[in-house]
């Protein structure tokens, strides 16, 4: 089974961990463990491995100050509970090696001195999950007295979110932390006199660290750019021609990944986009030529992330992906921190009106804009400056569209699905949506799916359903006394749409007014 060098996806599944062992050319944990820890964590930080979920900080880095950490407790933390829309590499990286994954952890876990080891996963991930079972079953022995165990998690979007995840594992809901509280400070069953601190890294991140010991830090520098070393696993979905997980050095250009590897549009068709799931701005196609890697891609305003790639062909519509995107942000949002709710509600709102002739106003899109660039105050987490960015950007970027179509909002295009991915087929290269998320609430609950029509001589017994998310109880009670107190439902979208219908006016009035 052909095996290269610092590579992490094999032409098939390893089919055993002995058979892994064979061709990865050795067991990488027991060779750290002859290690002193001290260089272990050398090696890792002159690796330059940066991490591929999504930020890129230097993992020698995160490593080196947990084991600095008084606090004599510490845990190894595998983040597996991917959700960035276009993305699915973790899960087929689990599933046909979950092995180095595993083996990164124990190398970590030698490295900082922790003895137990948490690997967090979507629930509904069920061949990684199977797979990772049947590893941990095989790799029993070489545990070295490390335990390392499987938690299950719920499908929402903050799952990922490293404080939320860690919430998880405490036995809490998806939510994230206080910023104050990094992980690699305040980790896992921590309290005041021990804040047990840990290192979170993402699945790939780990599966990288058996090379670097096996090979040393030079050979990995010697892949990959002086800005990210290694390979990074690209997932290409949308209207590209071979969509799928595939392994490359970073620095790849982008124009070789989509037209060479992707295979390029559908016949007959041009790229309008690319889009790096909903945290940074889309890419055009002037700019396919840059390396994928973090820095270049920072430096167009733009980011690697999670390195998932969504395409968009000349006919795709961009008011649509703006509308989904900014929906998807705003369900998906924990209403801890009113302001990102209120806001993305607001920027989610206003979209959908562009596309409602009984609704749509000339200035939907500035409070779509007002809503997305408001998300993010005093947020814990980085979800409402995604908002503030990627739909800002789309909006802007395509903005003779968004005019357009505020122009003429009769004979809408059909609403754009996010690809949020449940499962790759890879004989046909096809990827699996997950149909519920469109059934998804800001409450984290799900709409009832469509029903057949009835007759009209048939009643129907289902409840009406309604959208709400949870608030503070002194806000409930404040917004209570603004609609005249008592427990009956707030019309709060019609306030502020209103409010800002107003407002927006009156900006317009003193703008006239300056200019005379």
């Amino acid at each position: 089974m052909a095996y290269r060098e610092h590579w992490l996806i094999p032409e098939q599944d390893y089919p055993s961990y002995a058979a892994y062992l064979e061709a990865a050319g050795g067991n990488a944990v027991e060779r750290a463990r002859r290690m002193d820890p001290t260089l272990v964590l050398e090696q890792v930080h002159r690796s330059g491995l940066r991490g591929r979920g999504g930020a890129g900080f230097p993992t020698g880095v995160k490593w080196s100050a947990v084991r600095a950490n008084p606090c004599p407790t510490r845990f190894v933390v595998c983040n597996a509970a991917e959700g960035e829309p276009g993305t699915f590499k973790d899960r087929f990286l689990l599933g046909r090696n979950p092995y180095s994954t595993l083996e990164g952890m124990l190398i970590c876990a030698h490295a900082i001195g922790a003895k137990a080891g948490f690997i967090a996963i979507k629930a509904s991930f069920a061949r990684p999950l199977a797979r990772l079972r049947a590893a941990l079953a095989e790799m029993a022995g070489t545990m070295g007295g490390v335990s390392i165990t499987i938690v299950e998690g719920p499908d929402e979007y903050l799952f990922g979110e490293e404080t939320a995840m860690l919430s998880v594992i405490d036995g809490e809901g998806p939510l994230p932390r206080p910023p104050e509280s990094p992980a690699y400070e305040v980790g896992l069953r921590a309290t005041a006199g021990s804040p047990n601190p840990a290192v979170c890294n993402n699945a790939e991140t780990f599966a990288h660290v058996p090379s670097v010991i096996r090979a040393g830090a030079a050979s990995f520098r010697n892949v990959g750019t002086s800005d990210t070393s290694g390979t990074i696993l690209f997932t290409l979905s949308g209207d590209l021609q071979r969509p799928g997980v595939y392994e490359l050095p970073a620095g790849t250009s982008l124009r070789h990944l989509f037209y060479e590897v992707g295979g390029g549009p559908p016949p007959g068709r041009t790229f309008k986009a690319a889009l790096p799931g909903v945290s940074a701005a889309p890419i055009l196609p002037e700019r396919f030529d840059i390396p994928a890697d973090f820095g270049s891609l920072r430096l167009v305003g733009s980011g690697l992330g999670s390195a998932g790639f969504i395409l968009f062909d000349d006919q795709t519509s961009m008011p649509r992906v703006a509308q989904a995107v900014a929906r998807f942000l705003y369900v998906e949002s924990c209403n801890q921190c009113s302001a990102c709710k209120e806001g993305l509600r607001t920027a989610s709102r206003a979209l959908d009106e562009i596309f409602d002739p009984a609704k749509a106003t000339p200035d939907d899109p500035e409070r779509a804009l007002f809503g997305a660039w408001r998300a993010p105050q005093g947020n814990r987490c980085y979800l409402p400056v995604q908002g503030a960015t990627v739909i800002p950007s789309l909006m802007q970027r395509f903005r003779a569209e968004i005019d357009a179509q505020v122009s003429h909002p009769t004979g809408a295009p059909p609403a754009y699905v996010l690809p949020k991915l449940a499962d790759f087929d890879e004989a046909s290269r096809t990827f699996t949506v997950d149909s519920m998320q469109r059934l998804k609430l800001p409450n984290w609950t799900y709409a009832e799916p469509p029903q057949p029509p009835r007759p009209p001589s048939a009643p129907s017994s289902a409840p009406r359903g309604h959208t709400a998310v949870r608030l503070h109880p002194d806000l409930r009670a404040a917004l209570a006394d603004l609609g005249g107190g008592g427990d009956g439902d707030l019309d709060l979208d019609r306030q502020v749409n209103e409010a800002l219908h107003d407002w927006l006016k009156s900006q317009k009035r003193k703008k006239k007014r300056s200019k005379k």
